[in-house]
């Protein structure tokens, strides 16, 4: 009986994964006009990950200059797919298909057209990944 016992554990799918995470951050720039999307300098893990890495979620923390247009959304992207984010703060699963170590871009805009009436600067974008490691 206990060799049928190790024998399932050592089958078992959580016996196959691990977890890991990474954090980076960069800055976002400055946003004068409305309809223009800014992108942030690109943040990506600090070290190669290993194989069968896949991402699992995001957590995210944005400063700003302060007045946020009407409007204003955020997004999270990757090269080929973007993830909206729900505010300056928080944590969401990552869909399939996002790479585990990156690299992402956050992306600002404001629906409001024209010159904003106050420059938006983002200060710092904060990101951790967290991923399981799939054998």
């Amino acid at each position: 009986m206990r060799r049928v016992g190790l024998a399932l554990l050592l089958i078992s799918p959580l016996s196959l994964a691990a977890d890991g995470s990474w954090s980076s951050d960069s800055f976002g720039g400055t946003l004068t006009r409305g309809r223009l999307v800014l992108k942030s300098k690109p943040v990506q893990s600090p070290s190669s990950l290993p194989a069968g890495a896949v991402a699992s979620r995001v957590h995210w923390k944005i400063k700003t200059s302060g007045y946020t247009p009407d409007g204003f959304r955020i997004r999270l992207c990757s090269a080929t797919r973007c993830l909206p984010l729900s505010g300056f703060s928080g944590e969401s699963p990552l869909p399939a298909g996002f790479p585990a170590a990156g690299p992402f871009r956050f992306e600002y805009y404001a629906a409001v057209g024209g010159r904003l009436d106050s420059p938006l600067t983002v200060l710092s974008n904060q990101v951790t990944v967290s991923y399981r490691l799939v054998r």
